[in-house]
């Protein structure tokens, strides 16, 4: 079982160092190449859930929820072919709205605040403000705030896969 766990823990280091880089060098090109290492990340995961939950069951005998989490994690890689691409590109617009209707509802908040405690609460006015300016700017120019944060994400993942490492010369005894 330490093996295995060591095993998923190289997984999760290579996946995440690979994604990371794709996604800082490339990040308009990498979307699709994006896709399919998540789905197989989620495919290999699967595959190995199921070996490890046969190989229990020969051990003790008894079924274990390792084979249905294979299982689902193989659909899940399936779904994530099919509907990945829809969902990248609902995610800006949608992500705008939120903000920009999150921005409105803290000025409204705000306001409502400065009535009963007679204070004009500067810095929830900057913050309701700068909450619309950006849900406007995601939902007028999405590509290429979309980029940013993919990049800022990119660089995320390659410092998780370090940490990866890091946790594995910890917890290796």
């Amino acid at each position: 079982m330490v093996r295995q766990f060591q095993l998923y823990r190289w997984l999760r280091f290579i996946f995440l160092l690979v994604v990371g880089i794709l996604i800082t060098a490339q990040p308009v090109k990498s979307v699709n190449a994006i896709i399919y290492l998540v789905s197989t990340y989620i495919a290999i995961y699967g595959v190995l859930s199921i070996i490890d939950g046969i190989s229990i069951r020969k051990k003790t005998g008894e079924n274990n929820i390792a084979i249905g989490l294979g299982a689902g994690a193989l659909l899940v890689a399936v779904l994530v072919l099919l509907v990945a691409k829809i969902l990248i590109q609902l995610v800006p617009p949608v992500l705008g709205i939120i903000l920009l209707v999150n921005g409105i509802n803290q000025f409204r908040d705000s306001n409502e605040t400065k009535r009963q405690v007679n204070v004009t609460p500067w810095l929830d006015y900057f913050y309701s403000a700068l909450l619309i300016g950006v849900g406007i700017i995601f939902i007028l120019n999405p590509s290429k705030t979309m980029i940013f944060f993919y990049q800022l994400f990119g660089i995320g993942l390659i410092v998780l896969a370090f940490f990866e490492i890091v946790n594995s010369r910890i917890y290796r005894n």
